[in-house]
């Protein structure tokens, strides 16, 4: 494999490694009150792999010139942002 293909294969490996983190963490939601099905440890393992796949994430989009420091707006906030719906589906894949 070149460098390109092994940059590829990671970004797509951290890719399903996120949202298969996230999945767990929606499926496994329980109501106030009850008690979480996964112990506290686990849950924050899972908070530590997501911090390092981001963080990996950002620094192959840094390092390709792909990084936007995009960041997340609040509904209460008042902003107008434009976007590509390039970017948009790179961002989703």
């Amino acid at each position: 494999m070149n460098n390109d293909n092994i940059q590829k294969f990671e970004i797509r490996l951290l890719a399903v490694v996120r949202k298969t983190l996230i999945a767990v963490a929606k499926d496994t939601i329980t109501r106030p009150g009850l008690k979480h099905p996964l112990s506290k440890v686990t849950q924050e393992m899972i908070t530590d792999c997501l911090d390092i796949v981001t963080s990996r994430q950002i620094a192959i989009e840094k390092s390709s010139g792909m990084h936007t420091n995009m960041k997340p707006i609040y509904t209460d906030k008042q902003a107008v942002q434009s976007f590509s719906i390039d970017d948009l589906k790179k961002t989703l894949n």
